[in-house]
């Protein structure tokens, strides 16, 4: 009966509890557990304090899947697929960033009300000791760890590079891979204090505090503090509106030496009379949780130019396929 269900119906059935049992299996420990031994459901629960039929029925559905599967003696071991995302031993672990994603079905709920009202989720007016910072600034770092490499190879730092600026850098991974690739180079990452909490300790984690710093405060009213090499503004245009992006280009403008690169890495919104694609998705997202949009490349190109750079280009990345990224150089 189930997949005679028209296609809306199931979509809408069968999304919610599968999403839900990936999140409350990573955030439960179960994920964990299982990439360490094979366990049989009621000993999984036993071992951490769960409800055995509950638990077994969760399995159960990621088991369907493909992340877990039931061996021939009924226990339940991780998959050698879902190893490489999902075990805390993976250097590609997502076990953070996939806990996260449990956060979004409060917001999602919120939807009709940006439908009817306009009334939008806001993100980041936590306190700067609010637990979710920790969820959420480790789940972008492992997210970003995937694709830093190949990003830091595209951004047009000159070869003596010292300086960069990073602005909403958080984590840190990106402004890190192009120390890595740059020995002379320093970063300044600009954010707001319960990001840089934990962006401190990712950079200090990874043995890079003596070249990448976390300056604390609102990125239109923080000092840049001088004529940097470069700048980084990733994954921050579609929380803004076209007048405070072009803003923020300006104030970027004024901290980097004439020639530098800024590099803008974001979702952009499809050319004109493209069909919609799973990008949608993310686009309803942004505006969801901003109040504001994805633009496309010609707009915010052009937002570059109006702000004193000249000559943007696109790059897209394999480790990236959803994202691009248009660098400009300072005039």
């Amino acid at each position: 009966m189930l997949n005679r269900l028209p296609t809306p119906i199931g979509e809408a059935m069968f999304a919610m509890p599968v999403a839900r049992a990936l999140q409350v299996a990573q955030r439960t420990g179960m994920l964990a557990a299982l990439a360490e031994d094979a366990r049989d459901p009621g000993e999984l629960a036993e071992h951490l304090g769960l409800q055995a039929k509950a638990t077994e029925l969760v399995l159960d559905v990621i088991a369907s899947l493909g992340h877990v599967e039931i061996r021939a003696d009924g226990r339940y071991a991780m998959s050698d697929r879902a190893r490489r995302w999902l075990d805390p031993g993976s250097e590609h672990y997502l076990g953070d960033f996939l806990a996260d994603t449990a956060e979004y079905w409060a917001w999602w709920q919120g939807l009709e009300d940006l439908v009817r009202d306009g009334r939008h989720v806001e993100l980041h007016n936590r306190a700067a000791d609010d637990p979710y910072w920790r969820s959420y600034i480790q789940g972008q770092y492992q997210v970003a760890r995937l694709s830093s490499a190949e990003v830091a190879r595209a951004v047009p730092l000159p070869r003596a590079a010292h300086s960069l600026l990073d602005v909403a850098g958080a984590h840190g991974e990106f402004s890190m891979a192009l120390c890595r690739r740059h020995p002379g180079l320093r970063a300044t990452i600009v954010d707001l204090p319960g990001s840089a909490r934990i962006g401190r300790e990712i950079v200090s984690g990874a043995g890079m505090d003596d070249r990448v710093r976390h300056l604390e405060g609102d990125m239109f009213e923080v000092d840049f503090e001088g004529h940097h090499d470069g700048a980084l503004c990733f994954n921050i245009v579609h929380h803004l509106t076209p007048e405070r992006a072009r803003e923020l280009f300006a104030r970027i403008r004024a901290a980097l030496r004439p020639g530098s690169p800024l590099c803008v890495l974001d979702l952009y919104d499809r050319p004109e009379g493209q069909k919609p694609d799973s990008g949608s998705i993310l686009g309803l997202f942004f505006h969801l949780t901003s109040g504001a949009d994805t633009y496309t490349v010609e707009q915010v190109s052009r937002w570059l130019e109006e702000s004193g750079f000249a000559h943007p280009s696109r790059h897209t990345f394999r480790t990236l396929p959803s994202l691009a990224m248009i660098s400009a150089q300072a005039i």
